[in-house]
């Protein structure tokens, strides 16, 4: 059985953030088996790559960089005051990188992100229609009163 680590979407509470999702895989296993060896940072890495694409039966086009496959590739930016020092690169990427941290993003062989600016589309023209479809979809559904502040958000802490 392949095993993938993925994300199905955004919440308020996360986003699409698989450099998080793949420390969180990570935590939250060691922490149920009580093993800090479960899931090392080279598995969780492989499990959103080539398990990622073994899983969707598309490992003979991408998922590793090999002769004859797409070129899909992230640069990271290691050289951040959160990722110092920089050795361990695969910790690094796996523990302490997130999405802010990409830097370069190529699909196919072609780049479609450079200095962390996507080239293919006007991101300030896409994200205000993000917000103008929110606002029309929160409006539509009846449920923005689950955008209101919850009593509990300020003030209260329980252990």
């Amino acid at each position: 059985m392949t095993v993938a680590i993925a994300s199905d979407g955004a919440a308020p509470d996360r986003g699409y953030d698989m450099f998080r999702h793949m420390w969180q895989c990570m935590h939250y296993h060691r922490r149920h088996c009580r093993d800090p060896d479960v899931l090392p940072p080279g598995k969780v890495l492989e499990r959103v790559t080539i398990d990622a694409a073994k899983a969707l039966s598309v490992d003979h086009e991408v998922g590793s960089l090999e002769a004859g496959k797409l070129a899909d590739v992230i640069l990271v930016d290691l050289f951040r005051p959160h990722m110092m020092p920089m050795n361990m690169p695969v910790y690094r990427v796996t523990c302490l990188a997130n999405a802010a941290d990409m830097c370069m993003t190529m699909v196919g062989g072609r780049v479609l992100m450079e200095d962390r600016r996507v080239l293919s589309v006007d991101e300030g023209a896409v994200l205000e229609r993000v917000n103008e479809a929110a606002e029309i979809t929160i409006g539509r559904s009846g449920l923005r009163h689950l955008l209101d502040e919850p009593k509990t958000l300020w003030g209260r802490s329980r252990y």
